[in-house]
């Protein structure tokens, strides 16, 4: 599909998420190239950078002082959002500071496009004060919450150290998560292209060149693109592809519990796998489930079982 302003396009798309055809347009445009699903995470990731835009007094001539302060070769965005503000304070009078508005978040980044790009990456993010780690080793964090994280070499995360919102950015490389519990606040993982919620206590991730695998160790995550979403179970995995399509898991289990296996096969497909018996909940079994229904899942497992 042709999109003859990608920004505006996605945009749309944020502020109308019920709307079933502008998702799927999106779906569609975001599998024609790599590109456009790089523009998406940076403008979906500066989208939700808005939503917590503190609603404090804004004076445009003193936050573009103190922008271009920062930069000593302004780009053509940085020139266009000076033009902008200085075509939006022609009509107020002079020494006076505008408020600025509790607008909806559609408003604040439609408005101007340049200023989410130029302020959201050097204004907000200089509030917040993001600790960024890049490891050159195996390394060990400890988050504030107690959670650590295991980063493999070339790993890149990042996080707010207050951490408020247990919220941390994996942009690439490999780390192993074990999160502690808070049944009031989610942790997150954000990946260029998907989103891990946690829903249990750990699960390996990995980033490599343009796709994603999540890998559950213990307890339950969910998985979320812009198009699809799917909880895995322990020994379940699955794969974010550089279009952000969602592949099926692995559904592939050696010397597990058959409990386990019936609970990551349950969530898979949203129905309740039993077994004939609750003795064999701790029976070690071996099977691939790939390519097959629930129904034949459930013949498969009863079988195997009752050998």
């Amino acid at each position: 599909m042709r999109v003859d302003d990608p920004r505006e396009f996605i945009i749309d798309c944020l502020s109308d998420p019920a709307n079933t055809a502008k998702q799927a347009a999106l779906g569609q445009w975001l599998q024609q190239s790599a590109a456009n699903c790089t523009l998406y995470a940076e403008l979906k990731q500066l989208w939700d950078a808005a939503a917590d835009m503190p609603p404090t007094p804004f004076n445009r001539e003193e936050e573009w002082l103190a922008l271009s302060q920062q930069i000593s070769d302004p780009s053509a965005h940085v020139v266009e959002l000076k033009r902008e503000i200085a075509s939006s304070t022609r009509e107020e009078a002079p020494g006076v500071t505008a408020p600025f508005l509790p607008f909806t978040k559609y408003a604040w980044v439609a408005a101007s496009l340049s200023l989410i790009v130029v302020t959201g990456i050097y204004l907000w993010t200089a509030r917040e004060q993001h600790i960024a780690i890049h490891a050159l080793k195996v390394e060990r964090v400890t988050l504030p919450d107690g959670s650590t994280i295991q980063a493999q070499p070339a790993t890149t995360l990042e996080y707010d150290p207050a951490f408020t919102r247990r919220r941390v950015s994996l942009t690439q490389g490999e780390a192993y998560f074990s999160i502690s519990p808070d049944e009031k606040r989610t942790f997150i993982v954000q990946l260029p292209r998907s989103t891990v919620t946690v829903l249990g206590t750990s699960f390996h991730v990995k980033v490599s060149g343009t796709t994603e695998k999540v890998d559950v160790r213990e307890g339950k995550v969910r998985l979320t693109t812009h198009t699809d979403t799917l909880i895995l179970t322990r020994g379940l995995a699955a794969q974010v592809t550089s279009a952000g399509k969602l592949l099926q898991p692995n559904l592939s289990f050696t010397n597990e519990e058959a409990g386990t296996v019936a609970t990551a096969l349950s969530a898979y497909f949203q129905v309740n796998i039993t077994l004939p018996d609750s003795t064999f909940r701790k029976k070690k079994i071996t099977a691939n489930f790939q390519n097959m229904s629930a129904k034949e899942v459930q013949q498969v497992l009863n079988a195997l079982l009752e050998q």
